[in-house]
């Protein structure tokens, strides 16, 4: 009875550690994300790219933005790609511009499946949440 019991910690002693350590890929950030900042809501589409880097695309307020990253360990870090037109930088509003203290976005992924991130606005740094976008059902 006692090696019994012993050999059912122990399990479950092992299964709770590999849980712990399964290793969080850029396929784990593949698809679309709704995000929740500041009473608006944020559509982020990540696509993994070679090894530890994916390139993205952030929709807010009627733009899209570029972005190109690297995943460590549960976190991935984005920046954004400048875009040209005809061998010139795009042309921005001044409303669109990023702060001149521009951060990376960083975006971590939870235990639940959710993310949470930050990122550098013109009004400061903001927090945010969110979740993938699952598919609809048919039928």
């Amino acid at each position: 009875m006692l090696k019994i019991i012993t050999l059912a910690a122990a399990l479950a002693i092992a299964t709770a550690a590999a849980a712990q350590e399964k290793k969080v890929t850029t396929a784990d950030f593949a698809g679309t994300w709704n995000i929740e900042a500041m009473s608006h809501q944020i559509a982020l589409v990540v696509e993994p790219g070679e090894g530890n880097k994916v390139t993205a695309t952030m929709m807010m307020m009627g733009r899209d933005t570029l972005l190109k990253g690297e995943l460590t360990d549960r976190t991935l870090t984005l920046v954004g790609i400048k875009t040209e037109t005809n061998g010139q930088p795009e042309p921005q509003h001044a409303a669109h511009q990023p702060p001149a203290d521009a951060k990376p976005i960083a975006v971590t992924l939870q235990e639940d499946g959710t993310i949470v991130g930050e990122m550098m606005t013109n009004m400061g740094p903001v927090k945010w949440t969110g979740e993938k976008l699952r598919a609809k059902k048919k039928g």
